[in-house]
């Protein structure tokens, strides 16, 4: 974890509105807000006060929350979203035109995949992908690019990025730097120290925490931030409501002590079945490949790419600990199946385009308890691959 982990900012809040000693900011659970008078009223249409006008463009509750998140990344100011993909969306239309060109990592999010190859093009905007061997000091592809779109750990498969490395080239060629942290959080990365312009998150995941909050956020310099709350913020509405924003900051007060409980967990799980004959292959930042530079650890996140032999279906249903379901960052253990992710038939497909193994498991552990989870485990890899000679590490020993 960063040593600097910044425990007052989370465990306090701004004093803004009536406080009146509360621990916890309070829900500013309101549509509209009123003016005493004409004055006052036009004020605040010109733009020449401050004041909140709609909470669709400005609420004190989410504007708590897009404080605290600037400053767990590092960065100027911060928007806060209905979800990770209106903050992906948002900020790419609010800062890009038609002719534009993306250049995106390889094993993106599969909904950015999406955004990228069927909404994007409606509008003049063309993406190309790159593997991140190609991101170097010589990287012909980012020429005329007008943003580098990035994640580090990637979607499914956690490759890992030298972000330093990467975010210097892109600076060198004019290139604006937009990259998803979801996967790290800000306690175990902050892409903006390393160079990178913008960061975007899914808060429904390690941010919120409980499994019961939609959201997203982008962070960066004043100026890139206030391109983008110009014009798509107004413009497309996917502003966060101040009950979502609320729940945010409730994840917030935990968030260090549960990244942390979920990577270790992760770590110790994926390191046990390292030796396992049924598992052809383990996608862990930190097991698979070494750690960069900017990256504390991998979170709770690992894929197992399992042997020909072992029957997917009968492992996801022997399943009792882990649970079915998309999404992570909560409370509970999830698996998500490459056979099932790659069968998003609705247009193109992220893990197709990327070459995702058929066989991978997308595990993500909750707080469970590593050893009840790596049972759990163990147990559907049993039942999954009847009459399979199984070698002693497979134990987990």
């Amino acid at each position: 974890m960063h040593s600097g982990f910044k425990a007052d900012l989370i465990l306090t809040h701004d004093a803004e509105g009536h406080q009146a000693g509360a621990a916890v900011p309070p829900i500013f659970q309101t549509s509209t807000f009123l003016f005493p008078d004409f004055d006052t009223l036009e004020g605040c249409y010109s733009g020449r006060d401050e004041a909140d006008l709609y909470s669709r463009t400005g609420n004190p509750t989410v504007r708590v929350l897009e404080n605290k998140l600037a400053q767990l990344e590092n960065g100027e100011e911060a928007i806060a979203f209905s979800s990770g993909m209106a903050a992906i969306s948002s900020s790419i239309l609010g800062l890009l035109k038609s002719g534009d060109r993306i250049v995106c990592i390889r094993n993106a999010y599969s909904d950015a995949y999406r955004l990228f190859e069927i909404l994007l093009p409606r509008f003049g905007i063309q993406t190309e992908y790159v593997d991140a061997s190609e991101l170097t000091g010589t990287c012909d592809i980012l020429a005329g690019a007008s943003m580098l779109f990035l994640e580090s750990p990637t979607s499914f498969v956690f490759e890992t990025l030298d972000l330093k490395n990467i975010a210097g080239v892109a600076r060198n060629k004019g290139v604006v730097t937009l990259m998803d942290n979801s996967f790290a959080s800000p306690i175990l990365q902050n892409p903006i120290d390393a160079g990178i312009d913008l960061v975007v998150h899914s808060a429904s995941k390690y941010l919120s925490g409980h499994s019961d909050v939609v959201a997203g956020c982008v962070i960066g310099s004043t100026g890139l931030i206030e391109r983008i709350r110009e014009t798509t913020v107004p413009l497309l509405g996917a502003k966060l409501s101040a009950m979502e924003a609320s729940l945010i900051l409730r994840g917030l007060r935990t968030l260090a002590v549960r990244v942390r409980a979920h990577t270790e967990a992760a770590d110790w799980i994926a390191r046990k079945l390292q030796s396992d004959n049924r598992i052809r292959k383990i996608h862990r930042p930190g097991v698979s490949a070494p750690l960069p530079e900017t990256l504390s650890g991998a979170g709770g996140l690992f894929t197992l790419e399992l042997e020909d032999a072992v029957d997917i279906r009968t492992f996801c249903d022997a399943l009792q600990l882990i649970r079915l379901g998309v999404s992570w960052g909560g409370f509970e253990s999830l698996a998500l199946p490459a056979a099932i992710a790659n069968r998003q038939d609705t247009g193109p497909n992220a893990l197709n385009a990327f070459g995702v193994s058929k066989n991978a498991v997308r595990i993500f552990a909750g707080l469970e308890g590593a050893s009840a989870l790596l049972e759990d485990i163990q147990g559907a890899l049993s039942a999954a691959c009847v009459g399979m000679r199984v070698t002693e590490g497979a134990l987990g020993g």
